[in-house]
């Protein structure tokens, strides 16, 4: 080091005695006092460096040269010795630093200790021509590392891994510790989605047999006997184990209520009570009762062949696995058959369904499409918002080759005539659109995944003729492909959060690099500048609060008229239903002297409710969204001048109601009203229409009783959504603008804080920034890549 060693020939007049080295255990210490003590250790520094064989032994009477050994070198003897080390150890540390300005600093008390006459021309001469020998430090910005996504098996998984990557490159970026915070939240969202698919078909149709070859176990039951007798949700967990969910006592009053119309029921409630006697109240109570078992327990609660009848009295199983199917966030929900005699469970099951992102219908090849089936396939497509059904034909290696396109023809006739019935012709093309026909042998697949496919082999059966593939490959496609609306719904969501934190990363890094390079006058004059806004801002985000709070009740009330209104119209619909059945009833007692066929009026209720129930809550969806959208439009023009300020877009009252409405489904089976309707024509059509239309008043009235506690309940749960939803979109802009504001003050006072700090270079904050914006805009192009490889 010979800006050391010429310090010493020209201060001391000799060399040291041993090699000059900084010693790097001083560094932490000396780095603490001029971060935090910037002046004093500039003072010190001074003090320490005038020190000469001049004046030395003057020094060693004062206090304060003694004090500086103790501070920057804790040495309390006062020495030649300890003197030269410790100006050794503090040039070290100033040529470590290579700071200009710190060197600067310093330089400006020696002139003033000249002035004051404490050293000579002479002495200042030589110390500056010393420290100007310390050469400024090359500022090197280490590049930061970039991680590049790599193509995985599909398009959602690819898509998924880029955010991923993105965010994990953005950790080593973003510095404002809100946006770290949103940044935080991204992965846990993307690992909590889910994709379900429901499984359905009449009681044998193979449901059990395809999902065991799909999970490659044989995870469920199969057997001539109907072995699944309950909903099952297939979900995954490390550890395998099972939940099993008894009806509540108010689930189990509505079975019994329901078999006093219907026979099935009644014999399936009489068998329970009498089977389970004094023990029945353990299981059936007000809260539920639920179970966690082994997964080889579960045909003891479950199969309605070994569950000593336990099985009648679940509603539900959650089955965990580890299989690598459900791995990726699959659920599958399975149900119990449409042909269920307890007709609630059946209404659970389509309450799963309506919130599945994929359905598959079994049908047995060797049976055909029975009526259930087809009655099924066409409420799923025209009123469950079913998009698309996957219909897989079982059991084909049953019957030969030529006879499976006539069991297709003949499922597209059976639509079509029974869409005719129903006088809805003209919606065969939409519905036959949407179905989707694979044919399977799924036992022989079974055999394939379990590697016992020998027998398969042997009947002439591969891996590819099952057809089980094709059903994986439409799986992979719907669920996962480019096409498919819930994956880029989730890829696209959090791609534009990610893009955002990016954006608002970025302005900031600007606005700290335009700070960087201002006077700190300037800087003070934005902050004071800022502080005159901020207060005014403030009374402005008061006087919005009051607004939305205003808003929001306004909006409550209005859930309570919209729901009398949803009463309302359910009352008309009741009446619509006892017209039709009246007129009906009257019209073929007069014309045909004889009652109208059951399943012509079981057609008519069924039709009727459910038009009804859709227009129901089309119009709901409809009033609420003129109210959403007058409301907003209120609150936009609340923020009058700031709008500009809150980067918001146009709202769409429609896509809001959709996202949070699109799920208000109602799901009442009919049997029960339809057997009622039934035997009370069959009792009073023909000589007493009076009475028929008492009965019906009170059959349709405890109906439509029940589907308005229903429709109430579901409304609690989604006017609570809808109201937080409505009040964070209010909030949204003040929300933008105070986040702004903060991110500003901040922005300043780190500005002023560094500005009086002497120890910045300013240079290497300044190419750190650019390091950084080099990798948020390499992320930012590869987030593009993402939406276009869609």
């Amino acid at each position: 080091m010979h800006v050391i060693n010429d310090f010493f020939l020209l201060i001391w007049s000799e060399r040291l005695n041993q090699q000059a080295v900084f010693d790097e255990k001083h560094k932490r210490e000396l780095d603490q006092i001029l971060s935090t003590a910037f002046d004093h250790f500039c003072d010190s520094a001074a003090i320490l460096l005038i020190i000469s064989p001049h004046n030395c032994a003057n020094m060693a009477r004062l206090e304060e040269p003694k004090t500086v050994l103790k501070t920057l070198f804790q040495h309390t003897t006062f020495s030649k010795e300890t003197i030269q080390y410790a100006q050794s150890q503090l040039l070290g540390y100033l040529i470590d630093l290579g700071n200009v300005q710190i060197n600067h600093a310093i330089l400006k008390r020696l002139e003033l200790l000249k002035k004051e006459g404490i050293i000579s021309y002479d002495a200042l001469r030589s110390l500056s021509s010393i420290l100007s020998l310390i050469e400024e430090k090359k500022i090197e910005v280490t590049a930061l590392h970039v991680k590049h996504a790599t193509p995985q098996e599909n398009y959602y998984k690819t898509a998924l891994y880029r955010l991923f990557v993105a965010i994990e490159n953005l950790r080593q970026v973003i510095e404002l510790p809100r946006l770290q915070e949103r940044l935080h939240g991204i992965p846990e969202r993307l690992e909590n989605q889910r994709f379900s698919i429901g499984i359905t078909g009449v009681m044998n149709a193979g449901k059990s047999t395809m999902l065991n070859a799909l999970l490659g176990q044989e995870v469920l039951g199969t057997s001539v006997v109907p072995e699944t007798a309950n909903l099952t949700l297939i979900k995954y967990a490390k550890e395998p184990y099972a939940v099993v969910n008894f009806w509540n006592a108010k689930e189990w009053n509505t079975i019994e209520e329901g078999a006093k119309s219907l026979k099935s029921l009644e014999a399936f409630v009489k068998e329970s009570r009498a089977h389970f006697g004094e023990t029945f109240n353990t299981l059936i109570t007000s809260k539920g009762e639920s179970a966690s078992i082994p997964v080889e327990s579960l045909a003891l609660y479950t199969s309605a062949k070994h569950s000593d009848k336990k099985c009648n009295l679940v509603k539900s199983v959650e089955l965990y696995t580890d299989l690598k199917f459900v791995q990726d966030g699959v659920q599958i929900v399975d149900t119990p058959g449409l042909d269920d005699p307890v007709v609630q469970r059946e209404e659970i099951t389509l309450e799963y369904l309506s919130e599945c992102d994929l359905m598959i219908h079994l049908m047995n090849a060797a049976q055909a499409a029975t009526q259930k089936d087809i009655d099924f396939i066409i409420d799923a497509l025209l009123y469950r918002n079913v998009a698309q059904l996957l219909i897989v034909i079982t059991r084909i290696d049953a019957i030969a080759e030529k006879e499976l396109q006539e069991v297709i023809d003949y499922t597209k006739r059976s639509i079509e005539a029974r869409l005719k019935e129903q006088n809805r012709g003209a919606k065969l093309d939409e519905v036959i659109a949407k179905i989707v026909f694979i044919p399977i042998a799924g036992k022989l697949a079974l055999m394939h995944k379990l590697a016992q496919g020998e027998e398969a082999l042997a009947l002439g059966y591969d891996m590819e003729r099952t057809g089980l593939p094709l059903v994986e490959a439409y799986l992979e496609e719907v669920l996962f492909g480019s096409n498919s609306q819930k994956a880029n719904l989730i890829i696209s969501s959090n791609r534009k959060e990610i893009e955002s934190l990016i954006v608002e990363s970025m302005a900031s890094f600007e606005q700290e690099l335009h700070y960087l390079n201002i006077s700190h006058e300037e800087i003070e004059q934005a902050y004071a500048k800022h502080q005159d806004e901020k207060t005014v801002m403030a009374s402005f985000l008061e006087q919005i609060k009051t607004s939305v709070a205003q808003s929001k009740e306004e909006m409550e009330h209005y859930f309570g008229t919209l729901q009398k209104f949803a009463s309302n119209q359910l009352d008309k619909l009741q009446n619509v239903v006892k017209r039709r059945i009246t007129d009906d009833v009257s019209y073929e007692f007069s014309k045909n002297k004889k009652a109208p066929k059951e399943e012509r009026i079981g057609s008519m209720i069924e039709t009727a409710m459910k038009d009804g129930l859709v227009d129901v809550v089309r119009d709901y969806r409809y009033e609420f969204q003129k109210k959403m959208q007058s409301a907003l439009e209120y609150m936009d023009a609340q923020y009058g001048e700031f709008k500009s300020d809150t980067s918001a877009h146009h709202f769409d009252a429609r896509a809001f109601c959709e996202e949070h409405l699109g799920s208000l489904l109602i799901f009442k089976n009919s049997t029960i009203v339809i057997s009622g309707v039934n035997d009370a024509i069959k009792k009073y059509g023909k000589n007493d229409l009076n009475m028929l239309s008492t009965s019906l008043d009170t059959i349709l009235g405890t109906e439509f009783l029940h589907v308005k506690e229903m429709l109430e309940a579901k409304l609690h749960t989604i006017n609570h959504e809808l109201l937080s939803s409505f009040v964070s979109l209010c909030e949204a802009p003040a929300r933008l603008i105070e986040e702004r504001f903060s991110t500003e003050e901040a922005l300043l006072e780190k500005a002023m804080r560094q500005m009086k700090d002497a120890t910045l270079n300013r240079e290497a904050r300044i190419l750190e920034i650019e390091e950084k914006k080099r990798v948020m805009g390499i992320v930012l192009n590869d987030l593009h890549v993402t939406k276009e490889s869609k």
